[in-house]
C-alpha cells in the first residue's frame, strides 16, 4: 500500500485528505545523502526560525500580555518532552491553561475543557500557542518538520514500534499534523511518522511547511 493509498483509507474524504496524498509524489524523487540532508534540513530551521521569530517578535508580546490579562500566572508554559534518542528537553508554549492545572495530564480533547482559558480556545483553535516553539528550533532539540514530542509519562508505555518515532529530531509540523487523524492522540496513529521517517527527503519537508501555512492561512491566522 502506497501512501496515498493509506491516507485516503484512513479518511474518505477526499478533501481532507489531498494534502497528504499529493505529498506522495515527494517520496518518488531520487534520494539524497543523509548527510547533505541533515545539512540542508538544520540550515532551513536555523535561518527560517530565525526570520519567523523576528517576524512575530511584536505578536510574541501581544499574545503574552493577553495570557497575563486572562488569568494569573506566567505567559509561557514549559514543559518537559522526549526527543531525539528519549533525551528529554523543555518545550517552550504559550499558556493556554489555567496556571493550577496539572502540568502532565492527556492534552484537552475538546475547546470546552474546563482548563482552557479564554485566551487560550483562540490560541489552540489558530495554533498560535505553538509559536515559542521556533525557540527550541534555534537551540537543535527541535525541528521545523518532524514527529510531534510526546510527554515522558506517555513515552514510558511506548511498544517497540511506537519507539521509532524517537529515532529522528521532533519537529513543530509533520503529516500527522496535516492528516484526517490529527485530532486523535499522536501513539494512536504512527503510521504517519514512521512513513515520514522511512521516506523523509528535503523536498518533503519543503512540501509539509508549505502546507501547514497554506492550511494555517485557510484557518484565519
Amino acid at each position: 500500500m502506497n501512501v496515498a493509498d493509506l491516507f485516503i483509507a484512513e479518511e474518505p474524504n477526499m478533501a481532507a485528505s489531498e494534502p497528504l496524498a499529493s505529498l506522495y509524489a515527494e517520496t518518488l524523487s531520487p534520494r539524497t545523502d543523509p548527510r547533505y540532508y541533515l545539512f540542508c534540513k538544520r540550515a532551513v530551521d536555523l535561518l527560517l526560525s530565525a526570520f519567523l521569530f523576528a517576524l512575530f517578535a511584536p505578536l510574541f508580546a501581544l499574545i503574552a500580555i493577553l495570557v497575563r490579562m486572562d488569568s494569573p500566572g506566567p505567559a509561557l508554559f514549559i514543559q518537559k518532552r522526549v526527543g531525539r534518542n528519549g533525551e528529554l528537553f523543555d518545550i517552550y508554549k504559550f499558556r493556554s491553561m489555567f496556571a493550577g492545572s496539572a502540568k502532565y495530564e492527556r492534552s484537552p480533547t475538546t475547546s470546552r475543557d474546563p482548563r482552557i482559558t479564554r485566551i487560550g480556545r483562540l490560541l489552540r483553535r489558530t495554533s498560535l500557542d505553538e509559536l515559542p516553539q521556533l525557540l527550541n528550533v534555534l537551540l537543535g532539540n527541535m525541528s521545523l518538520v518532524g514527529p510531534r514530542p510526546e510527554m515522558p509519562f506517555i513515552v514510558r508505555g511506548y511498544s517497540e514500534q511506537q519507539q521509532q518515532r524517537l529515532s529522528v529530531t521532533p519537529g513543530i509540523t509533520g503529516l500527522w499534523q496535516l492528516s484526517p487523524c490529527r485530532s486523535f492522540p499522536i501513539h494512536q496513529n504512527i503510521q504517519y511518522d514512521l512513513y515520514y521517517i522511512r521516506n523523509r527527503t528535503f523536498r518533503m519537508d519543503i512540501a509539509i511547511l508549505l502546507r501547514t501555512l497554506f492550511l494555517t492561512m485557510r484557518r484565519g491566522i
